[in-house]
């Protein structure tokens, strides 16, 4: 019973590491294509302008000492294999997020569950068949800023938990030192997840400050402090991206004009991308009792990036870029890895009658279609000549 009982983790543990082994191989040649300018990308763009030392963040610091060391063609395979391991560090990040949020799952579990999200897609519903630009999805490869930022993300929510978790006790000075900086080089690679963390922070600390009168205030004002540099940043970064040199006059940012068709795309475009976290989150994630303020937490930081990028748009030569967007995007594995850790709890309902079945099948459904189209996403780019933009 015992060797029984150890099987299945261990089964998990060999299909981990044989998937991630195949995810880092496909990861490598996809970014190649790229780097290599075989698949149209915006990383030919990233990269002349970082060797013109007119683009902004770390990337572009990669990109020049790669360049630097190797040449143009070996920088090529030297810079696909960097963002292959930035993968595998997401992976890893993701992992620790999970550890954090489900101690009782087990770790080869939460791996697993790390591992699939970074493989999820969009469902495929009529009128809605695109899976790449303008669609709710995870296997963005073609943006190398967004991959580099959102590695990073799942260790700013897990630094701030343990600052938030302490509000009302000392705060320690390692984890408020860690979480500043890590936030600052999340930002530095691309500040649109600062662009909504940042006001849903505000409005939790906000709320808090109400709820406690006050009694709160220095921790609050430490946390909210935390965000300076970051913000620093952001501001440093807006004034490159809408310099009159590298954007033109006419370029800024906007409210959308919103109409019933637009609202109606969006709800659908939101829906399809995200039908399993909304199952796992509204059916499983009440009954997480130890981890109801986290996903809270979480929930509403995701809300945040979804408002700002229904509302705002960019004008001008940047109005097809999408930045609005990108802060959304960021927090999709981590969206994913928790839903499907939260799918994971439900599964002993499979051994139950009625609406315990019929919630974990219908759960293992979605996750497979979201699946699907994920290993359809890394079966395409194949060859030259691919275009990311008309997928």
């Amino acid at each position: 019973m015992t060797d029984r009982k150890n099987l299945l983790p261990r089964l998990c543990l060999v299909f981990g590491a044989v998937l991630t082994l195949f995810l880092c191989w496909r990861w490598q040649r996809i970014f190649y294509l790229m780097c290599a300018d075989y698949i149209r990308s915006d990383m030919p763009d990233h990269i002349r302008l970082a060797l013109g030392h007119n683009d902004y963040g770390l990337a572009s610091v990669f990109v020049r000492a790669l360049w630097a060391a190797f040449g143009e063609a070996r920088g090529q395979t030297a810079l696909s294999l960097l963002l292959a391991a930035n993968q595998l560090f997401g992976l890893f990040t993701v992992w620790l997020l999970l550890r954090r949020m489900f101690p009782a799952l087990d770790g080869r579990f939460a791996y697993l569950a790390a591992l699939l999200a970074h493989l999820c897609g969009p469902w495929i519903l009529p009128g809605q068949t695109g899976m790449y630009l303008g669609v709710f999805n995870g296997n963005l490869y073609h943006n190398m800023t967004l991959l580099f930022s959102r590695s990073f993300v799942p260790l700013d929510l897990l630094l701030f938990f343990r600052l938030w978790d302490a509000r009302r006790e000392k705060l320690s000075a390692r984890a408020w030192i860690a979480f500043l900086l890590c936030l600052l080089v999340t930002t530095l690679f691309k500040p649109s997840f600062l662009g909504a963390f940042a006001p849903a922070v505000f409005c939790l600390l906000v709320a808090d400050f109400i709820k406690t009168r006050a009694r709160g205030v220095k921790n609050e004002f430490l946390i909210g402090l935390a965000f300076i540099p970051s913000l620093a940043a952001l501001l440093w970064a807006s004034s490159v991206l809408y310099a009159e040199d590298f954007a033109g006059t006419s370029s800024g940012a906007a409210l959308r004009s919103l109409t019933l068709p637009l609202i109606f795309s969006l709800a659908v475009m939101y829906l399809r991308g995200a039908l399993l976290p909304l199952w796992s989150f509204s059916l499983q994630g009440p009954k997480e009792k130890a981890q109801r303020e986290h996903l809270g937490i979480f929930a509403f930081v995701l809300a945040a990036a979804i408002l700002e990028a229904v509302l705002l748009t960019e004008t001008g030569y940047r109005a097809n870029d999408g930045n609005f967007l990108w802060g959304s995007y960021t927090l999709y594995p981590a969206l994913f890895a928790q839903a499907i850790a939260l799918l994971w709890r439900m599964l002993p309902g499979l051994r139950e009658k009625g609406a315990p079945r019929l919630r974990a099948i219908v759960g293992l459904i979605l996750l497979l279609g979201h699946l699907v189209t994920g290993v359809y996403c890394l079966h395409m780019p194949g060859s030259a000549g691919y275009d990311w933009f008309y997928f």
